[in-house]
């Protein structure tokens, strides 16, 4: 149960802020991305009040439009201006924070997948309380992964898919040593 929300923090943590480019998805930009995060968990621990559960995307590619529908309904005024000051500090617009921070956590999603499946075959087991939970939170993360299968290119899946260890890295703050070994224990998952 805990699983499903590792996986719903991680989108927050990646979420909060960008257009359709394959531009977007790139090594310079996961830098500024990971650069800005600490900065951008600062934030967020001021603003506890925004639950990443009740996240739900439209079915489009339009990250600018996904930026202000979602962000209004998740975050006050106040949040948002802080929010946005924060993007603009380090050159990004909302649209491009907002699509960066979706594709960049697809790897994620990827690596959920065989958790949700397992976790489908729990519910039955699980109070009814629980258990709405849990598949509310599941389907906000497939409904998240067919959007992305929807919005990303082949390209843009390669080249996050390259940079997926550079990213992990960062977030976990592994060392080179400790890296390779989770890299391993993900193959063996496979």
């Amino acid at each position: 149960m805990n699983v499903m929300n590792l996986a719903v923090g991680c989108l927050l943590s990646l979420f909060i802020g960008a257009t359709q480019a394959s531009t977007v998805v790139t090594k310079q930009n996961l830098q500024r991305y990971m650069t800005m995060l600490p900065e951008m968990e600062a934030l967020e621990a001021r603003f506890p009040e925004v639950d990443s559960s009740t996240l739900e995307l439209q079915s489009h590619c339009n990250w600018q439009r996904h930026y202000d529908t979602t962000l209004s309904k998740l975050a006050t005024p106040e949040h948002r201006r802080a929010l946005e000051q924060l993007l603009k500090q380090h050159n990004f617009t909302p649209a491009e924070y907002t699509e960066l921070s979706f594709k960049f956590a697809w790897t994620s999603l990827q690596m959920v997948e065989p958790m949700m499946e397992m976790m489908q075959q729990m519910l039955e087991y699980m109070p009814a309380e629980e258990r709405a939970e849990q598949e509310a939170e599941m389907r906000n993360l497939k409904q998240i992964t067919t959007l992305l299968n929807q919005c990303m290119t082949d390209a843009e899946k390669e080249t996050i898919t390259k940079l997926t260890g550079e990213l992990m890295q960062q977030m976990m703050g592994m060392d080179e040593e400790s890296m390779q070994q989770f890299e391993q224990l993900l193959q063996q998952m496979q």
